[in-house]
């Protein structure tokens, strides 16, 4: 079947975002499309958040990260899922435990028990080689919960920051990965209310770091184009 097709044929619907807001600005408009159509998600945020900031007072940490997870439900609704699962592994942003640690192997155990209850037939994760070592890190324990299983989802990989700061080894390598377009042209406001919802990252609500993260217009622009594009790879 093609992959456009499969997709939008699924039914269970698993969404790996490395940070409350890649669900929204990485695959908003599929989620957005396919809820419409009554399917079944359950989101898995597996960072908390909490180091956009980390330079400011107002905001130390761990209410930074709290901030994001009511950020996160409220993008989720706007996309049409606010009453579906959601799990927040809250590992640390921009240091995530290696891949010998107790602490891996514990959201290894967490995502996989997800994956055999919920038992999805389509998995959106970030890109393998997207340049954000928090979105390499959560493809690969994505990879290690979910091809233990013996139903494999169809697995597509979206990129947020490859067009900005990947490097030529970053891209697909010539024969490694299909690309998949979807026409989410219909779920543009659904999106970027979604987007909006994370205000910390989007607005200066945080204003007492110079240097803190913030979304720039025009990659906001850029990830709501009317296609969203995905990578199968073969």
């Amino acid at each position: 079947m093609d992959k456009r097709l499969q997709l939008l044929a699924a039914n269970r619907i698993l969404v790996v975002a490395p940070h409350p807001d890649d669900e929204s600005l990485g695959c908003g408009g599929l989620i957005a499309k396919l809820a419409a159509a009554g399917r079944l998600f359950h989101t898995l945020f597996v960072t908390d958040g909490g180091a956009s900031h980390s330079a400011s007072f107002k905001w130390p940490r761990h209410r930074l990260a709290a901030q994001r997870e009511w950020e996160a439900a409220d993008a989720l609704h706007f996309l049409g899922i606010g009453g579906h699962a959601r799990t927040f592994l809250r590992l640390r942003d921009g240091d995530m435990p290696s891949a010998k640690s107790t602490e891996w192997r514990a959201a290894v155990a967490a995502t996989a028990e997800i994956v055999r209850a919920f038992r999805p037939d389509l998995a959106l994760l970030p890109w393998r080689r997207d340049p954000h070592c928090d979105h390499r890190a959560s493809w690969h324990l994505a990879q290690a919960a979910i091809r233990p299983t013996r139903a494999l989802p169809l697995c597509l990989e979206y990129a947020i920051w490859l067009e900005e700061l990947g490097a030529a080894r970053d891209y697909p390598r010539p024969g490694e990965a299909e690309p998949v377009a979807i026409d989410v042209s219909s779920e543009l406001i659904c999106k970027r209310a979604a987007i909006a919802a994370h205000r910390t990252q989007t607005t200066s609500l945080i204003d007492d770091d110079p240097n803190g993260f913030r979304l720039m217009p025009e990659t906001i622009d850029r990830l709501t184009a009317a296609i969203e594009s995905y990578y199968w790879v073969k």
